[in-house]
């Protein structure tokens, strides 16, 4: 399975995903919960989630990590980048003013969420390099935040991707939808590793000018990136995924049997 075999790779333990499966289970059943306007009780997460409700009752307790972080960022990195209040006539992301709450890039993050300012996603931006400070405005330089060595943002994202790719290929395969979901597969397992590099950074490429150009085309019809009316309190979501993993084929390492037993000395 590819998930036990990256965390293999990675050092992380089957009691570390357990106890990140389990979280997550009472935190979207609590989701659940919310969304039907229903009444909270740990008995209820209990039978939703099928764990004993001293086990739900730790893990409400127990101080979960922030999984909001990472997404506000890239929310306000989307909606400057794609917001036809915020882009110029070229299509290009404008310089916004940065200064007081009613600032340009103010409203931007406004528009996103409620609960932070602006000022600490103006640190985080900066401190990543994903802005830039040209006299009294504020630039943008890149149009998607990737946390490194983030393994819980990691396995995060992988939970969403593969729902989402679960979904895709059960409409496609029940039939559900007239129009079918995209889910094409390229693979190759017979090039010079020395290519990768150059193969890697060409997909890369390929994939930001797609993800740029869907990006434009969705910005038409969502809502908060166009401004439009909204006539009715019903939303859907679309979700476009690209991504791609190059890696030399290596055969397994064979580690040979030792002998045991004491090694018997020789007589001097």
């Amino acid at each position: 399975m590819p998930l036990v075999r990256w965390c293999l790779k990675r050092g992380i333990r089957s009691s570390q995903v357990e106890e990140i499966l389990r979280e997550s289970f009472v935190h979207e059943a609590q989701q659940e919960i919310q969304n039907a306007q229903g009444a909270f009780s740990v008995s209820k997460l209990s039978v939703m989630t099928g764990l004993h409700r001293t086990e739900v009752s730790r893990l409400l307790a127990g101080e979960r990590p922030d999984r909001g972080s990472h997404d506000i960022l890239n929310r306000v990195l989307g909606l400057w980048a794609s917001s036809t209040r915020y882009r110029t006539a070229e299509g290009v992301p404008r310089d916004l003013t940065h200064e007081g709450l009613s600032s340009e890039f103010a409203r931007l993050v406004a528009e996103v969420s409620k609960e932070v300012t602006h000022y600490p996603i103006l640190f985080e931006l900066e401190r990543i390099g994903a802005i830039e400070y040209v006299a009294n405005l504020v630039r943008l330089k890149v149009q998607e935040y990737t946390p490194r060595q983030d393994h819980q943002y990691g396995l995060n994202l992988l939970s969403l991707d593969v729902v989402d790719l679960a979904s895709a290929i059960e409409a496609n395969v029940t039939s559900r939808d007239r129009d079918p979901s995209l889910h094409l597969r390229t693979e190759y397992d017979n090039i010079d590793p020395n290519a990768l590099p150059q193969i890697r950074r060409w997909i890369l490429n390929q994939g930001a000018e797609f993800q740029t150009r869907a990006r434009e085309y969705l910005a038409g019809f969502d809502r908060d990136s166009s401004g439009a009316v909204q006539e009715s309190t019903e939303r859907a979501r679309v979700t476009v995924t690209t991504f791609s993993y190059a890696e030399p084929i290596q055969a397994p390492k064979a580690i040979m049997p030792r002998k045991r037993g004491r090694k018997r000395c020789t007589p001097q």
